[in-house]
């Protein structure tokens, strides 16, 4: 009896006794001249064991949400160190992202430096007079070995600014914010300013729309479609994995884009979004993306993710299923809430049908390549990215549809790709090892019934031409051409620099390659008339297939003269409609697909 009594004391008492004896770590962030865009950051790490007697302090090479090598260390600066009596500890550099301090034995360490904060569109890092946003991955420094341990975060607002984050805020001192890891701060990023927070409820569970920024916006309604964005998010997985989520928003002029985080998402869009049914649609669409990811990507993640590695890149074939399906489930919720027409997504079939099919990248690189070099490849935009790599985002989603289409089909519609991602759910909980493609195929195999490897094969490891028109029709849907509408393909993207119309993209096998027009040419002349960039697309159309045009162009400054022969498009338009007769399974697919009625 003795022996069990020491036992259950030891197994109750010496947790609570180690974590006691664990170093607290305390964060402060400062913003005293906002113009500067120079954040002040102080970290102590408290109760430190005498060995080691140096630390490594660290900063994330990457942030959560996108997968590229960032240079946060590059705006970091004054770095110093001090132990508990503030006597200056010495330190150096030994890495990139590493800034080691010789603490002795001492037991306590306090860093201080300041970042350089002018990022806002990269959502990492941005101060200025109007606000400020922290990313943590891009501002605050840890040690690994205690990223596991709870830790506060101090902010000095500058004025009366108020703070605005997922993180725990403290009853008492709302400046004061807490996390249960570093993990969590760095997944959780933080908004100091006068920005509008508009709570509301979503069965039992605090939700906040926060608004920096001025437009012509309905907030009531925004509130009204956001609730019915979580609720769909909720039936379609059935939980909803956090006590407070964050909808934070800047309405900027050079807005765009959004990243998810833990238990919220930075969206940014411009003032004119608010002000067509187009333009609104869109930004539904961006925060039905962004919510998804609280599920794909925050909770389930692919194995290179779990747990991250801030300190080199995660090398994954599984982000066009994070990223890919995401892009494909966010439209269809929209549809499935009411929030979209079902109409509408004949339109987007077609474009997805154009796209794969007008992209040569496709055909050279495959969707589980696309996703590993993410890294090295997708984010760095590279001149010939159209024609030499595919894209995980859109062909992820154009092969997400197409396993949706296929599992319906094959087990009668008893099952969908909606079950797969519910049961990687299931299966690969946040606390878990993560999943890799093979579970997926496992996964898809199972509910369809039968082998799914040469699907897998063909559209995911491979680079076979999508069957649209045989997949189109599982769902009842007839693919077909259009007839040419007499417009020229000309095969080059323009931009225009200061008036100028420059060529930044040329489509491999296009008319535009074969004149051998190159990337940064000049175009100023179309059959001896000046063209300007705004007139340049409409030039072009004026002409018809067959016909030879003269354009004037500067190369490195030296004027030449090409002949290019524009010809009929290559890949034409499409039309997507409903069969006349639907089978009982096609009627069935189509109508569970977009929950609504053929």
């Amino acid at each position: 009896m003795t022996r069990l009594i020491v036992r259950i004391l030891l197994t109750t008492l010496l947790p609570a006794i180690l974590f006691s004896q664990s170093p607290t770590i305390e964060y402060k962030l400062g913003m005293s001249k906002p113009w500067t865009h120079y954040f002040e950051v102080e970290i102590t790490f408290s109760g430190l064991p005498s060995s080691p007697q140096a630390v490594d302090v660290q900063l994330p090479i990457w942030r959560t949400g996108r997968y590229v090598v960032f240079d946060f260390a590059g705006g970091v600066q004054e770095f110093s160190a001090v132990d508990g009596s503030g006597a200056a500890l010495p330190w150096e550099k030994t890495l990139k992202s590493t800034w080691q301090v010789k603490k002795g034995k001492s037991k306590s360490v306090t860093v201080r430096y300041k970042v350089y904060a002018n990022e806002f569109g990269d959502r990492t890092r941005g101060l200025n007079e109007q606000h400020a946003f922290v990313d943590g991955c891009a501002v605050f420094m840890y040690l690994e070995q205690y990223r596991h341990l709870p830790l506060t975060v101090n902010v000095v607002p500058f004025e009366n600014w108020h703070v605005t984050s997922g993180l725990e805020q403290d009853v008492n001192h709302p400046l004061k914010l807490h996390a249960s890891s570093y993990d969590v701060l760095a997944d959780s990023p933080i908004e100091v300013g006068r920005q509008k927070d508009i709570e509301f409820d979503v069965d039992g569970k605090k939700h906040i729309l926060m608004i920096y920024g001025e437009a012509a916006y309905d907030a009531d309604k925004m509130v009204k479609d956001l609730t019915a964005i979580v609720k769909a998010n909720k039936e379609f997985w059935g939980d909803l994995p956090y006590q407070k989520y964050v909808f934070m928003l800047h309405i900027t002029p050079q807005g765009g884009g959004g990243t998810e985080h833990l238990n919220s998402t930075i969206m940014q869009t411009r003032p004119g979004t608010f002000k067509t049914p187009r333009g609104y649609q869109g930004f539904l669409g961006l925060v039905s993306h962004e919510y998804f990811h609280t599920w794909n990507v925050k909770q389930l993640r692919p194995r290179a993710y779990t747990p991250y590695d801030f300190m080199r890149e995660g090398y994954s074939k599984e982000l066009w299923i994070a990223e890919g399906s995401t892009s494909y489930f966010d439209g269809l919720l929209l549809v499935r809430s009411g929030l979209s027409p079902a109409s509408g997504i004949m339109g987007q079939i077609t474009g997805m049908v154009q796209g794969d099919r007008q992209r040569p990248g496709n055909k050279i690189q495959s969707l589980s390549e696309s996703s590993f070099d993410a890294w090295i490849k997708f984010w760095k935009g590279g001149q010939q990215a159209y024609n030499a790599e595919s894209d995980y985002y859109g062909k992820g989603a154009t092969v997400s549809f197409l396993l949706d289409l296929e599992i319906r089909q094959r087990s009668q519609n008893k099952h969908s790709y909606d079950d797969v991602m519910r049961a990687l759910y299931r299966r690969f909980p946040l606390s878990g090892k993560g999943y890799t493609i093979d579970d997926v195929q496992k996964i898809s195999e199972e509910l369809a019934g039968s082998s799914l490897k040469k699907f897998f094969e063909n559209y995911i490891h491979g680079t076979t031409p999508i069957d649209w028109e045989g997949s189109l029709l599982y769902a009842g849907l007839d693919l077909r051409a259009k007839e040419p509408d007499g417009k020229p393909w000309f095969g080059a993207m323009t931009m225009d620099q200061n008036g100028r119309t420059v060529v930044r993209g040329i489509v491999a096998g296009s008319p535009a390659s074969d004149a051998r027009l190159d990337l940064g040419d000049e175009i100023i002349a179309l059959n001896g008339q000046r063209v300007r960039s705004t007139e340049f697309q409409d030039r072009i159309a004026e002409f018809k297939p067959g016909d030879v045009v003269k354009m004037a162009i500067f190369r490195d400054d030296a004027l030449r003269e090409i002949s290019v022969t524009l010809r009929q498009p290559e890949v034409p338009s499409y039309s997507a409609n409903k069969v006349d007769q639907p089978t009982p399974l096609q009627k069935s697919i189509y109508e569970s697909m977009l929950q609504t009625k053929w």
